[in-house]
């Protein structure tokens, strides 16, 4: 352990400042993530989320907190009811017997309140250590980190060489909470929950895009090798002309997402040099920053490569 403390020592405030900086353009977007969202509203959006994607779970949320804007209300509803306002989140019939046990539980234990501690939050029927964690940062605001499995892929990747092999879920949520910073949690915990979706993935991680590289075990020990299967074939035509005129602009790339309807991923692949762009895809980013696409597409190289 000791090795690991002095390693946190190290690393605690690159790491800290590297996440923070990099979530400030880099979020992703979802309606449960906007500022002033209540534990209620927080709590429904891990029941939705559950074994579906984001992407799903976004296409019902706001209706149904329209809908069912209180615990009341859930345990008001008959299953049919809820079954019909999740009929577009997939396994409907499950999710609403999940949310009648949890509002049942809520009305008769906490009053219809939300506890805001760990604790009583793992009283709630489904709810786990994640999910608990996550309604007390970003419905309370309170600074706890958060460890999902995105989470713990950047910790083991990050503190690789000190930490043991298989490290237990314990170790890791004590290695998350000392790096949790005192202000800018709420930031920092959505930071890493997207950077290990978006960049640090379980396969084919996006190293060069990564912000942590300069502290990161796993990125040095592996360096030679990714950097040969990395060489950036559209880096210096394409990538680089994108991510260097998307920055002097000021623009996010959540932002030139929604502005020019490509996924952020796409954009960091193209920003890496990992993928090589269709001409329409160039027309979209450059309209969207504002810029002319000559000199864009007659430098796009044939590949293989799909989006």
């Amino acid at each position: 352990m000791g090795d690991l403390n002095d390693s946190i020592g190290k690393k605690r405030r690159p790491f800290q400042e590297a996440i923070l900086h990099w979530a400030t353009g880099c979020l992703r977007d979802y309606p449960w993530r906007k500022q002033g969202r209540s534990p209620y509203e927080i709590l429904i959006a891990e029941v939705l989320l559950k074994r579906t994607t984001a992407t799903a779970a976004a296409r019902v949320y706001d209706s149904f907190i329209h809908q069912f804007p209180t615990t009341e209300t859930i345990t008001a509803a008959t299953e049919e009811q809820l079954v019909s306002a999740l009929s577009n989140v997939g396994l409907q019939r499950q999710r609403a017997k999940s949310l009648k046990a949890l509002a049942r539980h809520l009305t008769e234990e906490q009053g219809g309140n939300i506890p805001s501690g760990v604790d009583h939050l793992l009283r709630i029927p489904g709810l786990g250590e994640y999910s608990a964690r996550a309604v007390l940062s970003f419905g309370y605001d309170i600074p706890v980190a958060v460890l999902d499995a995105n989470v713990e892929r950047i910790l083991g990747r990050v503190f690789r060489e000190v930490l043991p092999q298989r490290p237990p879920g314990r170790l890791l949520q004590e290695l998350a909470n000392s790096l949790l910073p005192s202000e800018s949690h709420r930031k920092h915990n959505l930071g890493l929950l997207d950077l290990g979706a978006l960049v640090c993935r379980y396969t084919d991680p996006l190293c060069p895009e990564c912000p942590l590289t300069s502290i990161c075990d796993y990125y040095n020990q592996n360096k030679a090798r990714l950097i040969k299967e990395e060489p950036g074939r559209y880096e210096t035509v394409v990538g680089a002309k994108l991510r260097n005129m998307r920055k002097e602009k000021g623009i996010g790339l959540a932002k030139l997402a929604q502005l020019a309807k490509v996924s952020k991923l796409t954009i960091i692949r193209i920003e890496s040099g990992k993928t090589s762009p269709r001409p329409e895809t160039i027309a979209k980013l450059a309209a969207a920053i504002g810029a002319p696409t000559e000199g864009w597409r007659q430098n796009v190289t044939n590949s293989n490569h799909n989006q």
